[in-house]
């Protein structure tokens, strides 16, 4: 055995206690988008629509992609059509289990981005043609 002590587990700095319940409804009563974060990669679209359309009508997903894997990036932002669906999502769902992960799910006041063009590149230029 050791002659050294063992350190002592740190404390939290403000050691107040913070009413959960209330702190999601209240900061932002008009927000209709809902991000989640913690999705394991095996989560599409599909699988989002099922599961928080449960909870009221989604506008619009935003699902980021990686671009050679085709795979999530771990996150994603629902839209709904009204606050209240948002809201109730974003409580009976933070902490919730998907795919063996906990979620983290929090409403949001922006809007989701629209979906640019995925045609950027310029047309190619004619090759030269060698005879």
């Amino acid at each position: 055995m050791s002659d050294r002590g063992r350190s002592s587990t740190p404390r939290p700095l403000n050691d107040t206690d913070v009413d959960m319940e209330n702190g999601t409804q209240d900061d932002k009563p008009d927000a209709k988008v809902v991000i989640v974060t913690h999705l394991t990669r095996n989560v599409v679209e599909s699988h989002l629509q099922a599961i928080f359309g449960f909870y009221g009508d989604i506008v619009k997903i935003d699902l980021p992609l990686f671009g050679k894997s085709g795979q999530n990036r771990g996150k994603a932002a629902l839209e709904y059509v009204d606050a209240a669906s948002a809201h109730k999502a974003a409580h009976h769902m933070n902490g919730g289990q998907l795919d063996s992960s906990f979620l983290k799910v929090e409403l949001s006041d922006l809007p989701i981005r629209g979906t640019r063009s995925r045609s950027r590149s310029v047309s190619p230029r004619p090759r030269a043609v060698v005879v």
